[in-house]
């Protein structure tokens, strides 16, 4: 088939998916979905574009500085290319479904588009695909979030993963506490960026070398705790985080779980705690969540697959359809270009039936570039079938 993109420039950050790699996102984003939805999770659709003086209203905004902006030429106010979905949930919670019965289970797809300032963060257009669990009890929603991502993780074939802590709530208690952007605590600023415990030589403050020494996994992280003292807020932080742990590891007994309790700069949005899962295999992470304040006060929790980064840490292969040309239903081992497609159908379950659409759209594509406008759809058991016409 002709290749339509071939003298295509894209600007830097965007690009385009061929069949093969568009099946394979397509396919692993339904499947997805569909644990989300066995689960609860309600699909919900948002706009592309919103106003700027909404974004700038939402108290979930970290992301702003890296919207792309457009003018609406009718009032010539400022448009935002939505550059999160979280942030319009949320939104959409504190509003048009503030009265709705709690909790509320959204589940999303779509995509989203940042001018990310980072050198190492190439794309520019990304697939989202996640859930947001609004007003419900904070523990047990954290908890039926991660067993979620899991499971749908080990449904794609991706089985060895970390998940990474942190507790940004602890991170702007330091920062409430000293003014890190201050240049009379600008050790202390130091010392949790380049994460060195020989800076701080004030006692009163060794608990930040504490903090800065619980990095590694989940194990190393509570014996640090054990050893030092902390204030009372910090202190009351980490027992319900390590708790929290506790009941995660009893239902995933084989869980990889890492923590770092002074990176705060990247999970800034998220209000008590946020987590990173990576794969292990390629170091890449996966998938990002945590919770958060909406506009009204209100607890969410959510959790977003970033789809670029699933499709290169996963060997899921989706399930190929069998179908072949045949010039008649009588010669099935003589391969010809004919004047008719017969797409064999081997539906003995639900599943097959699922990925059915996947090469019909092949055929469909074959149809159209040896000019061949039938196409007899048939079953295993009966060689009847319906004519698909396709448009000369």
């Amino acid at each position: 088939m002709r290749n339509f993109f071939i003298n295509d420039l894209l600007p830097e950050g965007f690009k385009v998916l061929l069949p093969e790699e568009a099946h394979k996102e397509e396919t692993i984003s339904r499947l997805i979905l569909d644990l989300f939805f066995q689960n609860g999770y309600l699909l919900v659709k948002t706009p592309m574009i919103e106003y700027e003086d909404n974004i700038s209203q939402n108290t979930l905004k970290s992301l702003h500085n890296e919207s792309f902006l457009l003018i609406e030429p009718e009032t010539k106010k400022i448009l935002v290319l939505r550059s999160d979905i979280t942030p319009q949930l949320a939104k959409l919670a504190a509003t048009k479904l503030k009265h709705f019965p709690r909790p509320l289970r959204f589940a999303y797809s779509g995509e989203v588009i940042r001018n990310s300032k980072n050198n190492y963060k190439t794309e520019k257009q990304l697939k989202q695909l996640g859930v947001e669990l609004i007003g419900g009890p904070q523990d047990n929603s954290m908890i039926e979030i991660l067993n979620i991502a899991i499971t749908a993780l080990q449904n794609i074939n991706i089985k060895n993963i970390t998940i990474d802590f942190s507790l940004p709530s602890i991170f702007r208690i330091i920062d409430k506490k000293f003014n890190l952007k201050s240049k009379s605590n600008e050790n202390i600023k130091k010392a949790l960026e380049n994460k060195d415990t020989a800076i701080i030589k004030n006692k009163k403050y060794n608990y930040i070398n504490g903090l800065i020494l619980m990095a590694g996994t989940i194990e190393e992280a509570l014996k640090v705790y054990k050893k030092f003292i902390f204030p009372k807020k910090i202190d009351e932080l980490l027992k319900n985080f390590f708790k929290f742990i506790s009941v995660i590891k009893k239902t995933n007994k084989n869980l990889s779980i890492t923590v770092d309790m002074t990176e705060g700069n990247s999970f800034l949005e998220y209000f008590n705690f946020g987590f990173k899962i990576y794969n292990k295999e390629n170091a890449k992470h996966i998938a990002i969540g945590g919770d958060y304040k909406s506009n009204n006060n209100e607890i969410g929790l959510g959790m977003t697959f970033l789809v670029s980064q699933l499709l290169e840490s996963t060997n899921f292969k989706y399930k190929e359809k069998i179908y072949e040309i045949y010039q008649n239903i009588n010669s099935p081992n003589k391969i010809v270009y004919p004047k008719k497609i017969w797409y064999i159908q081997t539906c003995s379950t639900l599943q097959d039936l699922y990925w059915n659409w996947i090469s019909l759209i092949k055929t469909l594509y074959f149809a159209i570039e040896y000019k061949c406008f039938d196409i007899l759809e048939t079953f295993p058991s009966n060689l009847l079938g319906t004519v698909i016409g396709i448009p000369a």
